[in-house]
């Protein structure tokens, strides 16, 4: 896990790219040295040191001496590829996953993206010809974002030191699953397309067996780990298989006792023996937005819903890097994939051909939502946050089930996750089923941030500090962003005034779902409440 800067093409590139790693400092805890292709082509990398702390310098170059990578990520599945690799006659002079990802772009070209199963964002280049390709996990877990002027480029890991490096060009976001080249940008990965009839009914034993290997392969084999948690089904999940491994992993919790989460996570610390962290945290506290400028800088965008969760990533990963810990397990992905935000329950009610596509929504956004405030804020304190649910086994395997198996009626209403939910019964000695049974909160609600997301003590703050006046000149200054309250507007002046907006087209793309006529608002503000 790390930051990347690559300029290709570009006038002074071995200055730029020093400049563009002095940004992005936080991401890793060494910064390995410049390798200059050319006075104008150079790779570097601000790099946490996980896999092969010794040996694992970036760039890495392939066996033949021809490709060249800088990698931000982490490969799980390295270890195979090295032997399959070495059975082709690849000597590796490493145990990094990085050297393994040079190696398999060199015997096996584009075809390598296929194989790696993981979370990155990296760029490449063969000596050989000069030729570069980047690259993107399929949902976006890392980050990729580049500045283009003809057939010159430069790459980082996060935007704002971009903006800084040059006066000049829009910031480009590399999408998830896209390679980029020269000569293209086109996507290598799509969402998975079942091979036969969706399935009525989820198998709770042969999804057991999948996300249990899913979480072991997100297990680092040398190096002490944590899990952030929550006491909701996703959290409790990913603790309840990463203890069947590693007993001593322990689960940091945000809030006090008087957290509307707190009882489900005190309740299976209690059952199992958990080694349960709780991080204090008081959501109306002066420190809490005193800490709101900080978290904007650090995420890089002025969305409501991305920066209020990012409060508590951010307090969670403070005390997780107090603690000594580099890796951290999280959730992301069950809530998208399975089906537990209410307007996937509303909408998959009405059948796959109505759900499916508010869930591609969701999956899509992913990597501006839920994956960009995880990525920000873990690693603004050098932790590498890993996602099992994202593994493309438990991913195959959600896409391969019927609305009714995601979405249930019960007791008249729909209910999703019913895959998830179904394991906790596998385990009643261990996973409890007032977890089980749990409704959906999100971690700002969960940490006692917020009562409901129309509820908010932010938003309550910003309508009674921000006066009228100046929110309707706020609106027309920023028109392009169609700014809907005082806490947008709030989070949006705050972030113009450390970066150009105006050279970010994608933050102009508001985070809004696109739901069918027929759920239409009355019936969602019902069922909400």
């Amino acid at each position: 896990m790390c930051g990347i800067a690559v300029a290709i093409d570009w006038p002074d590139a071995e200055c730029v790219v020093q400049g563009l790693i002095g940004g992005i400092l936080h991401r890793g805890d060494v910064t390995d040295p410049v390798v200059a292709v050319s006075p104008t082509t150079a790779f570097c990398t601000r790099r946490l040191r996980i896999v092969d702390a010794e040996h694992g310098v970036q760039p890495q170059i392939s066996a033949d001496g021809r490709i060249l990578v800088s990698f931000n990520g982490e490969i799980y599945n390295h270890a195979a590829l090295r032997i399959e690799l070495s059975a082709l006659g690849v000597r590796f002079r490493t145990a990094s996953d990085t050297e393994v990802l040079a190696n398999a772009l060199a015997v096996w070209g584009g075809g390598a993206l296929g194989r790696l199963r993981g979370m990155f964002a990296f760029v490449a280049m063969d000596l050989s010809t000069g030729q570069f390709v980047a690259a993107r996990d399929p949902f976006g877990e890392k980050p990729l974002y580049l500045i283009q002027d003809g057939d010159r480029f430069l790459f980082c890991s996060e935007i704002r030191p971009l903006l800084e490096a040059s006066e000049t060009g829009d910031v480009l976001l590399l999408p998830p699953g896209y390679v980029l080249t020269k000569s293209y940008c086109k996507p290598f990965a799509a969402l998975p397309q079942p091979a036969g009839p969706l399935l009525a009914q989820s198998d709770a034993r042969a999804l057991d067996a999948i996300l249990s290997e899913a979480v072991e392969r997100c297990i680092p084999p040398d190096l002490p780990f944590a899990t952030l948690f929550s006491g909701g089904i996703d959290s409790t999940l990913i603790a309840h298989y990463a203890r069947q491994q590693r007993p001593e992993a322990p689960g940091y919790f945000l809030g006090g006792e008087d957290a509307p989460d707190y009882v489900h996570a005190a309740r299976y610390a209690d059952q199992t023996g958990f080694d349960l962290r709780v991080v204090p945290f008081d959501g109306g506290s002066p420190d809490t937005f005193s800490a709101v400028d900080e978290v904007i800088t650090a995420v890089e965008t002025f969305e409501p819903s991305v920066i209020r969760p990012s409060l508590c990533y951010q307090a969670l990963s403070k005390a997780i890097h107090a603690d000594g810990y580099r890796v951290a397990l999280v959730g992301e992905g069950a809530d998208e994939l399975f089906c537990g935000y209410v307007p996937l329950e509303l909408t998959f009610a009405h059948g796959m051909a109505t759900g499916g596509p508010v869930r591609d929504q969701c999956l899509a956004l992913m990597n501006r939502t839920a994956l960009q405030r995880t990525d920000r804020c873990t690693m603004r304190h050098q932790i590498e946050a890993r996602s099992p649910f994202l593994d493309r086994a438990v991913v195959e395997y959600a896409f391969a089930l019927d609305a009714p198996a995601l979405v249930p009626l019960v007791n008249g209403a729909p209910r999703g996750k019913a895959p998830l939910r179904a394991l906790y019964d596998l385990y009643p000695d261990q996973l409890p089923a007032s977890i089980r049974d749990r409704r959906k909160i999100p971690v700002n609600e969960g940490a006692g941030l917020d009562a409901t997301q129309n509820e908010s003590r932010m938003k309550d703050y910003f309508e009674a500090t921000v006066t009228d006046l100046d929110y309707r000149q706020g609106q027309r200054d920023f028109a392009a962003y169609e700014i809907g309250s005082k806490e947008e507007l709030y989070y949006i002046r705050t972030l113009a005034g450390t970066m150009d907006i105006a050279r970010v087209p994608h933050l102009k793309g508001r985070l809004r779902l696109e739901a069918p006529a027929l759920i239409d608002g009355e019936d969602l503000r019902e069922y909400m409440a």
